[in-house]
């Protein structure tokens, strides 16, 4: 149920909350994402355990969500440690270098190379493949 009222309100959200409009800063937004760690969530290109890059987030689809996002529940300590993403509230990252955070996010791109370029991996995947045959 919880869950639920999340996704309600986040698609209310992003239905109502008009876009905010600035000059963004993607250097900014890089010195952001560095310093507070999103990269050991999200990789520093986007890619990690949680993607955002190439707008593999639905968080990512409009700035004004984005910031509604890192503001969900910034008025509240959990009890216990979580791995869950961190919210943050206006004192800690302001609209402005929400902004900017949200136009270096955009710029980041998911290219993973393929598998034949890749000689040791591909060396490992076609000896488990042989290991599969013959068992």
């Amino acid at each position: 149920m919880k869950k639920l009222s999340l996704y309600v309100f986040i698609f209310t959200v992003f239905l109502y909350v008009p876009i905010i409009n600035s000059a963004t800063n993607t250097e900014n937004g890089a010195s952001l994402y560095l310093d507070h760690g999103c990269y050991s969530c999200h990789g520093y290109n986007g890619s990690g355990r949680h993607p955002i890059a190439n707008n593999m987030s639905g968080i990512m689809s409009s700035e004004a969500l984005f910031i509604t996002f890192l503001r969900l529940r910034a008025d509240l300590n959990p009890l216990k440690p979580s791995n869950s993403m961190p919210n943050y509230s206006e004192a800690v990252i302001n609209d402005e270098q929400a902004q900017d955070l949200y136009a270096y996010i955009n710029t980041l791109t998911d290219n993973p190379p393929q598998i034949d370029d890749i000689p040791t991996l591909k060396n490992i995947l076609d000896n488990a493949i042989r290991k599969n045959e013959n068992e």
